[in-house]
């Protein structure tokens, strides 16, 4: 397996990224498509396809077996900061009803404001965090991949957003639909992952 991931990198990381938008797809449509439900429980999604990057990743990663361990958890505790970041950001951009109503008037606007929109702050860190674990580990990734690992994830909004309205998307084609419809995801993964392959593809 490990032969066919390093001959076949980037065909098999759009392969493991189309993968992940599926399964985080298919749980939602599991828990219901309705309103803001996808916020209200944990995404047994995320653990597996993190599980199943992790796996894809370590190919490429040329560590003893202390160092192989440090890397892996360094970059577990990181992906439950981003995680648990990016939630509380949902949280505060898409929450509506009483809930939201309750959120609002017991929030400062300034610091709601800060808490709704600091999605767009925490999504380049996403890439920018694998980059410094790699960095750490001394299995160093070019500067040139992290820009487009950036670029990745910042066009990806956009380009799904056009993407939904071809297809005429059930739930309309909206920021909040990107990301219920798992179509995001490919590309945040893809954008992830080319750090890792960046020497095999320069």
């Amino acid at each position: 397996m490990r032969k066919i991931i390093l001959k076949y990198p980037v065909l098999l990381l759009i392969v493991l990224s189309i993968i992940l938008g599926l399964l985080w797809s298919l749980e939602i449509e599991y828990h219901g498509w309705r309103g803001l439900i996808w916020l209200s429980y944990f995404h047994l999604s995320i653990p597996i396809g993190f599980a199943l990057f992790l796996v894809w990743a370590n190919t490429f990663l040329n560590l003893d077996w202390i160092k192989r361990v440090l890397i892996n958890v360094l970059g577990i505790i990181y992906g439950i900061l981003i995680y648990y970041s990016l939630m509380i950001s949902l949280t505060y951009l898409f929450v509506g009803g009483a809930r939201g109503f309750i959120l609002v008037m017991e929030t400062p606007e300034w610091q709601l404001n800060i808490m709704r929109y600091s999605i767009f702050f925490i999504l380049p860190f996403i890439p920018i965090g694998a980059y410094l674990v790699l960095k750490i580990f001394r299995s160093n990734p070019t500067i040139k991949y992290l820009v487009f690992a950036i670029l990745g994830i910042v066009v990806s909004i956009p380009i799904s957003l056009l993407l939904l309205e071809i297809v005429d998307h059930k739930g309309g084609h909206d920021l909040i639909n990107t990301i219920k419809s798992g179509m995001l995801i490919p590309f945040w993964v893809f954008s992830i992952g080319i750090l890792f392959i960046s020497r095999k593809i320069i």
